[in-house]
Order: C-alpha cells, then structure tokens, then sequence
C-alpha cells in the first residue's frame, strides 16, 4: 500500500513496536531489583514473586510490581495491535483469521500473566502455558499463509519465529534442570517480539493491504 494508513491502524502499529520495549523494560528493572534471581535457575514469573508469597501484586516488593504491571500493559498494548494484525487482506483465508485470533487471545492471555502473577498458583501456570503455546500457534498459521500469499519471505520469517518458539515448547515442561528456566522461556518471548516490531512497523508505512470494514 501507497497511500497513508488510517490513525488507529498507525496507533496499532505503534502499540506492536513499543509493546516489546516496555516487556523488556520491564523485565529488566525487575531483574536490577531481584538479586536472588538467575536465569538458569528461575522462570521469569519468579520476578512478580512465587506461590504462596504476599501480597499477592507486590510479594518482592517494587520488583514484582514493575514486573506484573509491565506485563498488563504490554499485554493490553499487544492487544491493540493484535486487531490491527486481523484487518490485513493477505490474512483474511480461514487459516489466517485462525492464526490472527489466536494472536489476539494471545494478548489477553499476557495480561492475564501479569494479573494473576506465580503467588495466585495454578491459575498463573494455566495462562502462561497458554501464552506460550498460542505464540508458537499463531505465528506458525500466519508464516503458512503468508508463504502462500505475497509476502513469502515475510512469510517464512514468521514460519521460523513460530517454529523456534513451537520447538522451545517442551524445554517450558520439563523438571529443572533440564528445563523450566528464564532461557527457555525467552525464546518464544524474543520471537512474538520481533514479529510485533517488524509488523508494527510495516502497519506504520502502509506496507499492507487493509480491510478496514472488518
């Protein structure tokens, strides 16, 4: 596309590039705070404190805070974005609108991380199971259909970033120490990421054909 996109498409262009820097952001400020934390030997969630620790939003403190809200609010950005991603004509085949759907979930199931953080218990492991899977979901149906459409390089830039993060998947269920660690978890963190910079950046320049009656 040639002409200018629409405000909301650019403000949801805008939400996929920055969402990813507030995350990191976040997490990195969390992690200044939390000297007991490594990356070998702690998931990332262990940041907004662990089961059992109160209060529930702030168990270690201004550490667990920045953590669980920086989530929500990437989550919620990523959300924004994530509707913008549904609108794109190449995407509108029924895998394509499967894959963006769960793109959106995907979002929701963020902020769900950071509302209920590890001290809530099973709840924070059921939505960060999903979070991680509907990644590796999302991105794989959306890399398919591009591959089909136009954009295949593009397309198989969000095939390899589903891949990397469908493969990461069984490092996130296996005990310690094999698995169940802070780097493993960073896989499909850095794809979805990358993918929501690169788009969001694309939304921004009108590089793709819209259906904005959607």
């Amino acid at each position: 596309m040639s002409s200018k996109p629409p405000m909301l498409v650019r403000i949801a262009g805008l939400c996929g590039v920055f969402a990813p820097i507030i995350a990191f952001t976040c997490i990195a400020i969390a992690i200044y705070y939390s000297t007991c934390f490594t990356w070998t030997g702690n998931w990332l969630s262990d940041l907004g404190g662990m089961a059992g620790e109160k209060p529930i939003w702030a168990a270690r403190g201004v550490a667990s805070v920045i953590f669980n809200v920086g989530l929500i609010i990437a989550g919620i950005m990523g959300a924004v974005f994530a509707t913008a991603i549904r609108r794109i004509h190449m995407l509108n085949t029924r895998l394509g609108r499967i894959g963006t759907l769960l793109l959106v979930l995907d979002m929701y199931a963020l902020c769900a991380v950071g509302i209920f953080p590890e001290t809530t218990g099973y709840l924070h492991t059921f939505f960060s199971l999903v979070f991680f899977f509907l990644v590796a979901l999302s991105l794989l149906a959306i890399g398919i259909v591009m591959r089909k459409a136009s954009e295949k390089t593009l397309g198989c830039f969000v095939t390899l970033l589903g891949a990397i993060s469908l493969c990461s998947l069984p490092l996130l269920l296996i005990p310690q120490p094999w698995g169940g660690n802070a780097v493993a978890e960073m896989f499909p963190i850095v794809s979805i990421s990358a993918f929501a910079i690169v788009f969001g950046i694309s939304l921004l320049k009108g590089k793709f054909e819209l259906h904005l009656e959607r």
